[in-house]
């Protein structure tokens, strides 16, 4: 009798013939557990190309520098001052509107109103008052070595505040008539940087908080890590120490009275430099 295959028959060719025969049940069960092994597998697969692989760290958040100039008249040159809490702690974050930052050899004039902020920015020697680190002024190299990662470069009016053993930039401030100096690096790409100094004083630094540069100091004495780890939660994309404690810093408030942050300042010598920032 003649019909047609059904779905779970297949036809078997012989010698004598052709008949039919019915695929036994434990067939069905290894073909459906093959199917759904291999289902699984898939699954994994593609969920694998979107995880990140074990231990790798997640990058920073891009921080939002809203806060910094929100409610401000940014119409003229001027600092900003805000005050943020962080790890228990104050920042007083000082950000120049409008201005242009160089470094200065010698102590700035506060009688010179168009200095809008002024802060001592690499260190010098204890035993021969020279700078400490590289250090470029107007184009000039007044200091070679490395013996902080952190560094600042300003070139063609732009600031960079960045953590490397080897910069092209000082380079580039030289062939350029730019500055550069090095400090103790506070945060590297929204990062805490760990240092050895575990005494407590006033910290300073100059930072970059969503793309704006600024200077952050604290309120009350902090230890260098304690200071790096409150800055890394405060947005700060990259920072770096600036020479704190009581030394001699200030800066021009909106009526143009001198504030100061330290009055304290190293001995008179030719490698006294600071870092100003000038109304355009």
């Amino acid at each position: 009798m003649n019909r047609q295959m059904g779905d779970d028959e297949i036809w078997v060719m012989g010698s004598h013939g052709s008949h039919r025969r019915r695929l036994r049940p434990w067939v069905w069960w290894a073909l459906g557990l093959a199917a759904a092994a291999l289902l699984v597998v898939a699954v994994i697969l593609l969920r694998g190309r979107g995880m990140k692989k074990v231990g790798e760290a997640e990058p920073p958040a891009e921080p939002d520098a809203g806060w910094l100039l929100r409610g401000a008249d940014t119409t003229s040159a001027c600092i900003l001052h805000r005050s943020v809490e962080a790890d228990s702690t104050t920042l007083h974050v000082y950000v120049p509107v409008k201005a242009t930052a160089r470094l200065c050899m010698g102590e700035p004039d506060t009688n010179d109103e168009s200095i809008l902020f002024a802060t001592l920015a690499a260190d010098l020697r204890r035993d021969n008052g020279r700078i400490v680190g590289a250090f470029v002024h107007n184009g000039e190299p007044l200091s070679w070595g490395l013996s902080k990662r952190g560094y600042c470069a300003i070139i063609d009016g732009k600031v960079t505040v960045g953590v490397a053993e080897n910069s092209p930039l000082f380079e580039k401030a030289t062939e350029t008539g730019g500055d550069f100096f090095r400090q103790y690096a506070a945060v590297d790409s929204g990062r805490f940087v760990a240092n050895n100094p575990e005494n407590s004083a006033f910290r300073r630094a100059l930072c970059v908080i969503g793309g704006r540069v600024c200077i952050v100091c604290s309120e009350s004495r902090m230890t260098m890590n304690e200071f790096s780890s409150a800055l890394a939660g405060s947005s700060v994309s990259d920072g770096i120490f600036l020479v704190g404690g009581t030394a001699d810093g200030w800066y021009r408030d909106g009526d143009g009275n001198v504030i100061r942050l330290g009055r304290e300042a190293y001995r008179k010598n030719r490698f006294l430099n600071y870092l100003v920032f000038r109304r355009q």
